[in-house]
């Protein structure tokens, strides 16, 4: 190939790459735990870099790519009326011009503020994308209980857990014991919330008191709902028996009076 040709094609590509929006990708996790009190706003930054002195810029916020929030330099900001409730429009996140109104000022989170976000930014040379991915946590009504049953050497162990967001990991833990059996369910009401189960089947070789502990943990929260409980040996022990019953004989022949 002509190497002049090459120069015009390699220039051509650069500056169609210099002239198509170039993105940015940065993803963190931002964890809104849900209270009962009034929540301070949650904030979303969109960091950006564009030209000195754009003729015009517009920010614009999505979540699962619904449009939320809109600004355009020299305009007031605007929430989709949708989410209005939803989201601060007044926040100011800095005293440059170009970035007065570019964050995001989530307010009043529900179950629904989950979601990935989007913030567009876009100038007459230049489109910047970024993202940020918020997880609402709500156990604020929750119930947790952990039953055992045991029959022979064999406990079973039964936890449960309800009304919790969002979809939980359940795990039994038990001290001195081999697990020979687990089953873990979870649903999700028509309020989006879930209720789940755990069970677990574990084999105990001795008579000694044992320990049981059940464990809610969510994906990416680093704190966990638990409950413990204790049992009593696997079963009464031939000793405790004939205590027993050498304590109720002796009460019902006394009231026999068979006994002096």
């Amino acid at each position: 190939m002509d190497p002049l040709l090459i120069v015009i094609l390699a220039f051509g590509l650069f500056q169609r790459d210099a002239l198509c929006y170039p993105t940015r990708d940065e993803s963190e996790d931002k964890i809104i735990v849900l209270q009962n009190e009034e929540m301070e706003p949650t904030i979303l930054d969109c960091d950006f870099e564009v030209e000195e002195n754009p003729q015009s810029i517009t920010v614009k916020w999505y979540r699962d790519e619904r449009a939320l929030y809109q600004w355009i330099l020299g305009s007031p900001p605007y929430a989709i009326p949708e989410f209005k409730n939803e989201i601060d429009a007044t926040y100011e996140a800095s005293t440059e011009p170009i970035k007065q109104y570019s964050s995001l000022a989530l307010i009043n989170p529900t179950i629904g503020t989950t979601g990935d976000y989007k913030c567009v930014v876009q100038t007459p040379l230049k489109i910047v994308t970024s993202h940020q991915r918020v997880q609402v946590i709500d156990f604020r009504n929750y119930t947790l209980e952990l039953s055992h049953k045991t029959i022979h050497n064999e406990t079973q162990l039964n936890c449960t857990v309800t009304n919790v967001y969002p979809k939980p990991t359940i795990t039994i833990i038990a001290n001195d014991q081999d697990v020979v059996k687990r089953e873990h369910m979870v649903d999700e009401d028509e309020e989006g919330y879930f209720d789940g189960s755990a069970i677990v089947a574990a084999y105990d070789t001795d008579d000694d008191p044992d320990a049981y502990q059940c464990v809610v943990s969510f994906e990416g929260y680093e704190k966990n709902l638990t409950t413990e409980a204790t049992s009593s040996s696997a079963g009464v022990s031939h000793l405790d028996f004939n205590l027993w019953l050498f304590c109720f004989l002796y009460y019902f022949l006394s009231k026999l009076k068979v006994l002096i």
